[in-house]
């Protein structure tokens, strides 16, 4: 079958032929007369005018249909009117079926617009301007449990990060707005509804104080959380630059033992769990195990090696599922006065961070659904977004970024197009 809205009943005939590599398929529809304005049904034809349009039927060459275009001539009032058009609707010049077949490819997200525009034989701006016409996806409801966390979307801006806003519970993009400042965020919650915004129960951010700023403005009702893998990634920071330090005191030698284990184990220094097997090692030439290792490397330096007990200190409250929140804030308390008196310059800067966000670090292990509440699903549909820039070598255009991000991502996202 030709085209999925028509049955070959309809077709009075077809006739094919190629010609440069283009298949072309001549086509009339039977003649099913048309009611004038006067009231007269009739089935006089004028004339026929040939109409060339793009049509997707074979995937490895292109095709176009000549339809044969009725013009009837009303016997009783000599008024003209063109029959209907069944292939194409909206002034396209592609086919109703192809458009559909360019939105559905452009709903997966490694799909590029260059791509399906080789596939179906048109240019890629002709693409673009499909997707920007039936893809205009609006902003969802604000949810119960609100995900908040910015993505680099393009050296080339003046403003090179976006804002994602996530459905926790579902992993739904709500929207995405174009920077991260403080105008925008304040502008774009303004024109939210305030009996939606007093629906959220939780908001987890990252520890950006515009953002708790605006939120405990706009969303008074919201418990605001400090996502606990932004604050892992600044003790992981932390950990690191005290690392960084020691190593440089070895650069001179970069063969030796000490460099070794500082350059190219130091994973070791963030397990939680190392291994207890004595397993062959190439460079010390003898069996040693990870724990072995992990002893030889922090001994090497005393900083190094209270950076090390603070960090696992830290990984362990993390890791603890509090019944009572005044426990926690106890124990982080507790924290903090270590890495204030612990005398190293990274963790006496980090335990300010967090006794300023303490509340909200405190809040981190509220649990919503048998789940803590964390930037975790939006971590992984930030991989996603990525992924949809790196194949598009970047977007200059935001507005289209956005929409396509969400038609993709969001499962129930649809185009609007919509045969007339």
């Amino acid at each position: 079958m030709l085209f999925s809205n028509i049955s070959e009943e309809e077709f009075e005939f077809v006739r094919e032929f190629e010609l440069k590599g283009t298949i072309y398929k001549e086509v009339r529809i039977k003649n099913r007369g048309c009611r004038c304005e006067c009231g007269t049904f009739h089935t006089n034809v004028k004339e026929y005018k040939k109409k060339k349009i793009l049509h997707s039927i074979y995937a490895h060459k292109k095709c176009v249909l000549i339809y044969h275009h009725r013009r009837f001539i009303c016997p009783n009032c000599k008024a003209t009117h063109m029959d209907i058009n069944p292939f194409i609707s909206h002034e396209e010049k592609v086919s109703d079926q192809t458009i559909c077949n360019v939105l559905d490819d452009l709903k997966k997200y490694n799909e590029t617009f260059t791509k399906v525009a080789e596939r179906y034989h048109l240019t890629t701006r002709g693409i673009m301007k499909l997707f920007d016409r039936y893809c205009q996806m609006e902003r969802l409801p604000l949810p119960k449990v609100l995900c908040i966390d910015e993505i680099y979307f393009s050296r080339k801006r003046r403003k090179k990060y976006v804002l994602v806003l996530l459905n926790f519970h579902n992993r739904v993009i709500i929207d995405i707005l174009k920077d991260r400042d403080k105008h925008t965020l304040s502008s774009y919650f303004y024109r939210v509804p305030r009996k939606e915004r007093d629906k959220v129960d939780y908001v987890s951010i990252d520890m950006t104080d515009n953002y708790r700023d605006i939120l405990h403005t706009f969303l008074p009702q919201a418990t605001i959380i400090a996502d606990s893998f932004h604050v892992m990634k600044h003790l992981v920071d932390a950990l690191d630059d005290v690392r960084l330090r020691t190593l440089r005191r070895f650069n001179e030698n970069k063969k030796s033992d000490e460099y070794y284990l500082l350059k190219y184990r130091n994973e070791l220094l963030y397990a939680t769990d190392v291994d207890y097997t004595p397993k062959m090692n190439k460079h010390f030439r003898r069996y040693l195990s990870q724990d072995q290792l992990l002893s030889m490397m922090v001994s090497l330096d005393k900083e190094l090696y209270d950076a090390y007990i603070l960090y696992h200190m830290y990984h362990r409250f993390n890791q603890t599922e509090f019944l009572d929140l005044k426990d926690a804030e106890n124990q982080l308390l507790e924290i903090i006065n270590r890495f204030t008196i612990s005398g190293i310059s990274e963790f006496q800067a980090l335990a300010s961070t967090l006794f300023n966000w303490k509340t909200e670090i405190v809040n981190s292990f509220s649990i919503y659904k048998d789940r803590r509440v964390s930037n975790g699903p939006i971590e992984g549909r930030n991989s996603l977004i990525k992924k949809i820039l790196r194949l598009a070598n970047g977007y200059s255009n935001f507005k289209r970024f956005r929409n396509r991000v969400i038609y993709c991502l969001n499962r129930y996202s649809t185009h609007s197009f919509k045969r007339e």
